[in-house]
């Protein structure tokens, strides 16, 4: 994105932002609003900001952060045909709309130009929406008000004069209007002037339908409805029925204490910039680094790994294609010259001579280009290198927020397109070959004939500044059909990965529909770039063509026919020619600019690790020489998308303590271990590991001593072996096999048809849930030197005596080291040296499980009768049948010997 200039009211065209997924409309409308307004913004930090600390799906969110940024914003609520209206000063504005699916959207409603608006829509771009058809999408909010609440906002100048000006739309004087507001005004209830309003909009709409004329017919109706309402009651209109008046009293209330029902649009009005604000001051580090992060550049990061290998390269290809200019140039003087001397050249040897030259002069211009061209394809491949190289160096310090932020897709969209930066150098030398020829070529024709100087310098100016000129133009449109390819592939990557699931569900047709709004979307953008590119070739083109002509023929009035016409003639027609090369090369620079930005994105992520690698080595050398780590919680509370997760979570847990964490689902369980790995970090309070702060170089450390079991943890689609040793230490054990009989393999091995060497798919496709998370504990077993152990739902999947033995396992490899156990199975943590209960984002009780389960009315005691009860009835009830899986086959026990031991937990009714 362009980073604006500062100014205090808004621009004419509001900023075009794309929004990533289907989540991020309120992000983008926000960044919208902001740049509007001159407040510079990061697109990819506000999006972070959201997933965390801000809460981007509300609207009151939106309008905190905004305010909070440096705009003077406001929520309001307003019907929906005075939204429009000039007079009430409500543009722009952040808008709910309603999508045909029933979902909220975001969009930036930004200007009215006429029966037209400009909305800028998040998932579409810039688009001019009629006044009726953006009415028509706008989600409609119903309030209670009372009854003098709205009165006075009803009588305020702002919506007096918008009554006004609808009024005089359908052809009142300013007369008749005064005369009904003084009867509307003249009562201080809210009957009449909600009658007034409800007049007007009832005949408004017969105008439009045809069955009334604007004027005097108009007029007499509005005089005539609106009198017989006033004498109405105000709880039964009968001549303007409900669904046109602004409000309606709600049912069931007394005349003394009325409220009132009130529909309206929903929005976040800015009006301008707020004066003395500093934007990053008292923000959020997530919100504070969105604002303070200097705009990308990808021109001077493109110079910058250019420059890398210094500047001879640079330089040589330069005058590489300089003398390549030269040379294009030559050779038409060369055509003219042996025009003239052709009468001369008498004798065989002079015609070889001249041949011989003329072979020479074209060999040399031939080895030029054939020169360029392998330079510049060679700093291609230079370019990609570097990009790639910075990519994969950049990736393993990326905080985890980054990709949990963004779809799949869009970064393998991302990567995808690093090809084609090996593009970059041969269309900046191409560009620059364009622009020397287009010098050359107008020095020479001024050389030629000085009287034509005028109409050469515009047609090389034309040619030269057009293409610049266009560059913001096209630049929008194609980052727009980008963004809407990169969305498109998400389609395509989930149709791979979940075929069956979605065949099994029948979402066929709703992934269809889904698709084809894509698709809409795509075609549209790309139409829109297709047709400014030929309108702008085109009327490049006919000027160019028209300057040319009067550019010959003023030298022909001038100097006659000469044997330098023909010369004049070839370069002036030569000219257009040249310009439309660089119309085509700059329909080429939106594309590279925008894969550039899109891959410079990832590069200026904050990195995870902010320490330095001698600040790590330091952090290693200052760990203490116990075997488990200490973690001490001092108030920590984790927030994530605005919605407090952790709160106030206080507790230590000593080195080498095995701690049991029990809850239901959702209770913040995992969010509390993700802590320690850095999937969250504190928005309050302090985490301490080993009695410092968990930052940095301690929490990369930390996780190089850390065993983590997890379903989340991915499969690879590659070997059994590879996917067993990934992550281990450098050094492998002589030998597999007590690892793989430890994490209970080898039954998995021996149905593998190839053993070690058998690929398991993508995500461990070709195993089964508890198979894979047996893969994953073994992965985790080969890990040296663990310090902490977390194992969230380690072995979900499998039955209860396996999951108990496997547990023992675990517990008995990592005895010395510090392990956090998060189960359902509140029973086996019985023995362990300390559980936590966690409910509802809290830490309702700790302490060591023999007590807190003696402890009448604890919450752990409770878990575990409940759990007990819970397998009591299961069972001893008659009415469920025991079954259970053996070698692919369902096996049903008799309902009269049901037995726990043996027996898989599940039952089918």
């Amino acid at each position: 994105m362009i980073r604006l200039r500062p100014t205090d009211g808004p621009r004419r065209f509001a900023p075009e932002v794309i929004q990533s997924s289907w989540m991020d409309c309120g992000p983008a409308a926000l960044k919208c609003l902001l740049e509007g307004f001159g407040i510079p913004v990061s697109y990819g930090r506000l999006r972070e900001a959201c997933q965390t600390g801000v809460d981007g799906t509300s609207i009151d969110t939106l309008e905190e952060v905004a305010r909070r940024c440096g705009l003077d914003a406001e929520q309001q609520l307003l019907p929906a045909d005075h939204l429009l209206e000039p007079a009430s000063g409500a543009l722009p504005a952040i808008v709910i709309v309603q999508l045909p699916s029933g979902a909220t959207h975001f969009v930036v409603v930004w200007r009215r130009h006429g029966r037209f608006v400009q909305v800028m829509d998040p998932s579409r771009g810039r688009r001019w929406v009629s006044l009726r058809g953006l009415i028509g999408e706008l989600y409609l909010h119903t309030t209670a008000l009372p009854a003098p609440a709205w009165r006075d906002w009803a009588g305020s100048e702002t919506m007096l004069a918008v009554l006004r000006g609808q009024l005089r739309a359908l052809g009142l004087e300013d007369g008749e209007i005064d005369e009904h507001l003084r009867v509307a005004l003249a009562d201080a209830g809210w009957h009449p002037l909600a009658a007034l309003d409800a007049t007007r909009k009832m005949v408004g709409y017969l105008v439009r339908s045809g069955g009334l004329t604007a004027g005097r017919p108009a007029a007499r109706a509005v005089d005539t409805f609106f009198h017989q309402t006033l004498r109405e009651p105000p709880l039964a209109p009968v001549t303007v029925s409900r669904p046109y008046w602004p409000v309606v009293p709600l049912p069931g209330e007394s005349e003394a204490d009325t409220r009132l029902a009130f529909r309206g649009a929903v929005l976040i009005h800015a009006s301008s910039r707020r004066q003395g604000v500093q934007p990053h001051e008292g923000l959020p580090p997530e919100l504070a680094a969105a604002l303070t992060e200097p705009p990308p550049r990808p021109g001077r990061e493109l110079v910058r790994m250019l420059r890398a290998d210094g500047l001879v390269a640079p330089a040589a290809l330069l005058t590489g294609l300089g003398l390549a200019a030269f040379g294009t140039v030559g050779e038409a003087l060369l055509f003219r010259g042996l025009l003239e001397v052709g009468n001369r050249l008498t004798l065989l040897s002079q015609w070889l001579q001249a041949l011989l030259a003329l072979c020479v002069f074209l060999s040399i211009c031939l080895g030029l280009d054939v020169l360029n061209g392998l330079s510049m394809r060679k700093t291609g491949r230079r370019l990609e290198v570097r990009f790639r190289m910075a990519f994969l160096e950049k990736l393993p310090r990326m905080h985890d927020r980054y990709f949990s932020s963004r779809p799949h897709s869009d970064m393998a969209e991302r990567c995808h397109s690093l090809h084609r930066l090996r593009l970059l150098p041969g269309l900046g030398g191409q560009l620059v070959l364009g622009i020397f020829e287009l010098l050359l070529t107008t020095v020479g024709l001024i050389w030629l004939d000085p009287g034509s100087a005028p109409a050469a310098l515009a047609l090389m100016l034309t040619a030269l500044l057009t293409p610049l000129a266009i560059q913001p133009v096209l630049a929008e449109r194609e980052l727009r059909v980008r963004s809407h390819s990169a969305a498109l592939s998400r389609f395509y990557l989930d149709a791979l990965i979940g075929l069956v699931s979605v065949r099994a569900h029948g979402a066929e047709r709703a992934l269809r529909r889904e698709h084809e709004g894509h698709v809409v979307e795509w075609a549209r953008s790309s139409a829109a770039l297709q047709r400014v590119s030929v309108w702008v070739e085109g009327l490049l083109a006919l000027v160019s063509l028209g300057l040319a002509v009067v550019l010959v023929f003023g030298h022909l009035s001038r100097a006659g026919a000469q044997s330098s016409s023909l010369l004049v003639l070839y370069w002036t027609l030569n000219l257009p020619l040249v310009g439309q090369k660089l119309a085509q090369l700059a329909r080429q620079y939106p594309l590279h600019r925008n894969v550039t930005l899109r891959l410079m994105e990832p590069l200026g992520a904050r990195d995870e690790m902010g320490d330095t690698p001698a600040a790590s080595e330091d952090a290693a050398r200052a760990a203490p020489a116990t075997q488990g780590v200490a973690v001490d919680f001092q108030g920590v509370s984790v927030v994530a998308g605005g919605h407090t997760v952790l709160e106030d979570v206080a507790l230590s847990i000593a080195p080498g303590t095995h701690v049991g964490i029990v809850g239901p689902s959702g209770a913040g369980k995992s969010s509390l271990v993700g802590l320690l790995v850095g999937w969250h970090h504190a928005a309050g309070g302090e985490l301490l590991v080993d009695g410092a702060p968990l930052d940095g170089a301690r929490l990369e450390r930390l996780r190089r001593e850390t065993a983590w079991v997890d379903p989340a943890v991915q499969l690879w689609n590659r070997s059994f072996l590879d996917n067993l040793t990934y992550g281990a230490a450098s050094e492998l054990p002589a030998s597999l096999s007590p690892v793989i009989g430890a994490a209970d393999l080898l039954p998995v091995l021996e149905r593998l048809p190839d053993g070690l060497q058998t690929s398991l798919g993508e995500g461990g496709a070709r195993v089964s849930g508890g198979e894979g998370q047996r893969v994953r504990f073994g992965r985790a077993m080969l890990r040296s030197d663990v310090r902490l152990a977390i194992l969230d739902e380690p072995f979900r999947g499998l039955d209860r005596e396996r999951r108990h033995e496997l547990l023992e396992r675990a517990r008995e490899r990592w005895a010395r080291a510090t392990l956090l156990c998060i189960t359902h199975d509140v029973a086996e943590t019985r023995d362990f040296d300390q559980v936590l209960v966690v409910e509802a984002g809290r830490v309702v009780e700790h302490g060591e499980p023999s007590v807190l389960a003696a402890m009448p009315g604890s919450r752990y005691r409770a878990l575990l009768e409940a759990e007990a009860q819970a397998k009591a009835e299961v069972w001893s009830n008659d009415t469920w049948t025991r079954a259970r899986m053996e070698n692919g086959a369902l096996v049903t026990a008799p309902r009269e010997t049901p037995r726990e031991d043996t027996w898989a937990e599940e039952a089918v009714a």
